[in-house]
């Protein structure tokens, strides 16, 4: 049995206990008794149990808990509080022993749609460059809250998989919460400027010689403004900000202890089951820290009940709803662990994502970061790095050439670049794969890149490959109203529609028929039929894109869409007469005028509907192909007109293998296992 370090306590002495915790060194008491992870829906909980089980299956999580993944109900959003509401009264009918249970809660729910590589797993299944083993944002998560687990009554820890809150308690380890009742709420010290987007907590009778205390806060102020944070007595007082960031460049500003995640025992569970079962179905957006929180304290009002700027979505029968939860909590008590060595880091966008793991040196320090994670070299007789490998890129469960070269803020994970890659500056890189089959060509990568290979399935149920290809700087939850106004939609730094050498005859195929017009439900993305030639799709428009000079993007306003297949080395598009109907067309090489490609298979035309007509016009018996699209899938209109079969990245999620996609890294993992490289991070 191995016991939490509680005097030099230290996020690396957290993670080595964690790791010796998923070996099965530790007992049960040092952990949760049940972890709980929401989705918005029933199909990306399906996705977080594929991973979970697979995480158990080697043996990647701790097996003293229970997990349970559970998803929101259908139809209008309820919010994250009408999500903790639900989520608990489902968890009661599996665990009836919850009420002596610790259990943790963590929100997971959402499409990442600012962090794209998250979309299609999680984010709560974002791979850390952490240590020779699989570390996922979930697991640093599991991690950074056992000290927690140890020193908390049974109730529920509520959390979000995408901020870390690194910590030590310094000269006080002692605290506990075994004998307050209520809420206990964490508190990191930060800049003024930070609680404007955050809960900021107005404390009295703090004790600025401790370095961890429990306080009492007197009113939560949910992103107010800084006049407000000063009016109500929230700003803390020079002596009480830790040396650490005295020696910033932000001790001239302002300091504030804002919120991350929070606690409560089960006489608070067992209001909100109450208050559910009474108002059920929610039917507004509940949040459970500006809905939760505020009500809380000696000083709490309810004048934030009709302020409605932080709202998204206005519901009738929202504001009456939150007077309930108002009325429900008030006079309930809040406490607080000022955790005044801690940092409170978010990786909720691609630009967070790279500037944490590449470039936040404090970061890096804190919970071990590595450059080279995991990975592994093609050759077995290789045993040096990249000739190129800038300062702050980093390589995550990759298997790679030793001639790729990698610049700086280049994130490159679960990619496997058995040829020549040059990948510049500030690009995210994922699940991309290029073999050379024989070519000493090398491959560039632009800066300011997102690329991601996903498996996925056609729509008549095939599976295929679609790669995904953003700018960094691409907003994609930016919409417009009308089509008119599509231009402004921004892809790459341009116009989406000036990348169009044609104009559509009718934009709404751009987006498909009820969709949003915004970048991500864009189809700009062919199907091919392997991961390798759906990555070099993507990369030869992307270079065209980037290039001007060179052949545009769409050739055809009729037949084709943004990203569609080069031109060179086999990989135009089929062409199809017109048959019965629309039909995909799948084909590996070109095809002889016998009706079968060069080696020998004859070309398959998949009806949409599934059903096949061997490849053949459906008038003379011939093949109706010619010029076949290496790997890709083709449609046909009912004029006779070809185009590609495109998704947007709002299909891929739809329409994804997340078991290929995970079984996929399985093997990976196990091609790099028996060759890691050194980490060279030190």
């Amino acid at each position: 049995m191995v016991v939490m370090k509680k005097s030099t306590l230290s996020m690396a002495d957290v993670l080595q206990e964690y790791d010796q915790l998923r070996e099965g060194h530790v007992t049960a008491a040092a952990f949760w008794d049940v972890v709980v992870l929401t989705t918005s829906d029933a199909a990306q909980q399906q996705v977080y149990e594929l991973a979970i089980n697979n995480k158990l299956k080697l043996k990647e999580l701790p097996t003293s808990a229970r997990y349970h993944v559970i998803h929101d109900p259908p139809g209008a959003k309820i919010g994250s509080g009408g999500s903790t509401m639900y989520t608990l009264s489902k968890l009661i009918e599996v665990e009836p022993q919850w009420k002596t249970q610790k259990i943790l809660l963590m929100h997971a729910g959402g499409s990442s749609q600012r962090l794209p590589s998250a979309s299609v797993l999680g984010k709560a299944f974002t791979t850390i460059p952490i240590g020779n083993r699989i570390y996922t944002m979930f697991d640093v998560k599991l991690a950074l809250l056992m000290p927690f687990a140890e020193k908390l009554p049974p109730g529920v820890f509520i959390c979000c998989p995408d901020t870390f809150e690194t910590f030590t308690f310094g000269n006080n380890t002692d605290w506990n919460f075994e004998k307050r009742r209520g809420f206990l709420a964490l508190a990191h010290p930060s800049p003024m400027e930070i609680g404007t987007g955050h809960g900021v907590f107005v404390l009295s009778d703090r004790n600025s010689k401790l370095d961890t205390e429990v306080l009492t806060c007197s009113k939560v102020l949910q992103k107010p403004t800084k006049r407000m944070m000063r009016d109500e007595g929230a700003v803390l007082h020079p002596s009480e900000i830790p040396d650490s960031f005295r020696m910033s460049a932000a001790t001239s500003q302002e300091w504030v202890f804002t919120d991350s995640n929070y606690f409560f025992d089960h006489s608070i569970s067992h209001k909100l089951l109450q208050f559910f079962e009474e108002n059920k179905p929610i039917t507004g957006e509940i949040c459970a820290y500006g809905d939760f929180l505020q009500p809380l304290g000696s000083e709490a009002d309810d004048a934030y009940i009709n302020n409605c700027k932080n709202i998204m979505t206005m519901s009738p029968g929202l504001l009456t709803i939150r007077r309930k939860v108002y009325d429900m909590l008030k006079g309930n008590p809040l406490n607080v662990i000022a955790l005044k060595q801690s940092k409170f880091y978010h990786i909720g966008t691609l630009k967070e994502y790279i500037e944490n793991f590449c470039s936040n040196d404090e970061l890096r320090e804190e919970l071990g970061l590595s450059r080279f994670c995991y990975s592994a070299f093609a050759s077995p007789s290789s045993t040096r790095v990249p000739h190129s490998f800038g300062e702050g890129a980093s390589v995550l469960h990759s298997l790679i050439t030793s001639t790729c070269s990698f610049s700086p803020c280049s994130v490159v994970e679960y990619c496997k670049f058995t040829a020549d890659v040059t990948i510049q500056a500030n690009c995210v890189i994922s699940n991309c794969e290029y073999t050379g089959n024989g070519s000493c060509r090398p491959l560039l990568i632009p800066e300011n890149t997102f690329m991601q290979t996903v498996p996925v399935f056609s729509p008549s149920g095939e599976p295929m490959y679609v790669t995904l290809v953003f700018g960094i700087n691409d907003d994609m939850k930016a919409k417009v109203s009308s089509l008119p106004n599509v231009s402004s939609i921004s892809y790459f730094d341009r116009s989406l529609t000036s990348v169009l050498k044609q104009p559509f005859t009718d934009l709404t195929d751009l987006f498909g028929h009820g969709n949003p017009y915004s970048l991500w439900h864009a189809k700009l993305f062919p199907l091919s039929a392997n991961a390798q030639s759906s990555f070099l799709t993507a990369l030869s428009s992307l270079h065209d894109l980037i290039a001007p000079s060179k052949r545009g993007l769409s050739a055809n306003a009729s037949s084709s869409r943004v990203m569609t297949p080069g031109c060179s080395n086999n990989n135009c598009i089929t062409h199809l007469s017109n048959g019965s109907g629309p039909h995909l067309c799948k084909a590996s090489a070109e095809p002889n005028t016998d009706g079968r490609n060069t080696n020998g298979s004859i070309v398959d035309v998949v009806s949409l509907n599934g059903s096949t007509n061997g490849g053949h016009d459906s008038t003379n018996g011939k093949l109706a192909a010619h010029n076949t699209c290496a790997n890709h899938v083709v449609a046909v209109n009912g004029n006779g007109k070809v185009h590609p079969v495109l998704y947007s990245i709002a299909d891929v999620i739809k329409y994804k293998d997340a078991k290929s996609m995970i079984d996929g890294r399985n093997e990976l993992s196990v091609r790099i296992k028996d060759a890691l490289l050194p980490d060279i991070s030190k």
